[in-house]
């Protein structure tokens, strides 16, 4: 007889191509995969990987067995989120999933707030930019910066994320002297995103580019010692005391923020509670996130 252990296991070394990022998927050891898949194969007398120094390969009976057993997942899971989405206890795991830009200055405060109104429950916070799987409840509630979320999930659009661009306070008295701002340089991101485009980005069309750094948090460390202009969320910068803003100190609409959460867990009080907390808690933090806190 099969067990769904097996099967989850299984599953999990199909996706990830190896036993040790499957390991880590599943929070367990890496021999502790392999142990179970050796077990799996012995009980059907067959080969379901070959293994290959590029990882796992599936055979032709595992791409069988991958099919219907992905399919069992699906409804075991949609059983599994139809009673926890009956659950009126305000005590449990939540488990939440947002971009690391949005954690720090945004909603962590939000989230400390939450706990101590609710010190039951504890919230897991898996950092990512990934689309967690929520169906699956790789999470149960998401943070999206996107302009429209997957239909397979409900929630509502809570902000919209502007922009600006910054320099160091070490270097604002230089704005006063004739042409110097015109001979600054942006901090790039990528090959491909070298220059800033946009709205704002046009109000600066002498900047050069340097350097490259694809991570926003870095590149406002960048910013802070000095190596260049750097476009920021407004959130984040305008509460920065080594940032300034840069003339003729616009800011942009750029993205939508999104609260996200399965539609099975509409009647689970613990996760409604808490997108209800942090949708309040947000629409307070309007004014910041909108960049109309802004003060010279």
């Amino acid at each position: 007889m099969l067990n769904w252990d097996d099967l989850k296991f299984f599953l999990a070394v199909c996706r990830a191509g190896s036993v040790r990022s499957a390991a880590i998927t599943l929070k367990v050891n890496h021999t502790t995969v392999s142990r179970r898949i050796n077990s799996f194969e012995l009980a059907l007398g067959q080969r379901l990987f070959e293994r290959t120094s590029q990882g796992y390969v599936k055979t032709k009976l595992a791409d069988e067995i991958y099919n219907e057993a992905s399919y069992l997942e699906e409804r075991l899971n949609t059983v599994e989120r139809k009673i926890i989405g009956r659950d009126d206890e305000l005590s449990g795991d939540i488990r939440v999933t947002l971009p690391e830009i949005l954690a720090t200055e945004l909603l962590m405060p939000g989230f400390a707030k939450f706990c101590h109104l609710y010190p039951e429950i504890d919230i897991e916070i898996i950092e990512s930019v990934k689309e967690l799987n929520l169906a699956n409840r790789e999470a149960d509630v998401a943070f999206r910066i996107v302009k429209q979320p997957p239909d397979y999930l409900v929630g509502r659009k809570i902000a919209v994320l502007h922009r600006a661009c910054y320099l160091s306070k070490k270097l604002a008295h230089k704005l006063s002297e004739p042409g110097w701002l015109e001979q600054q340089n942006w901090i790039g991101w990528t090959d491909k995103l070298r220059k800033p485009i946009g709205l704002i980005a046009k109000e600066y069309p002498r900047f050069s580019s340097k350097h490259k750094i694809a991570n926003a948090q870095l590149q406002s460390i960048a910013c802070k010692e000095g190596m260049g202009i750097a476009i920021l969320p407004c959130f984040k910068a305008d509460l920065d005391d080594e940032l300034v803003r840069i003339p003729p100190y616009i800011s942009e609409a750029k993205y939508d923020l999104w609260i996200l959460s399965h539609p099975d867990m509409r009647k689970n009080n613990k996760i409604q509670s808490f997108v209800r907390f942090m949708t309040e808690y947000l629409a307070n933090k309007n004014d910041l996130i909108e960049g109309r806190e802004f003060t010279r």
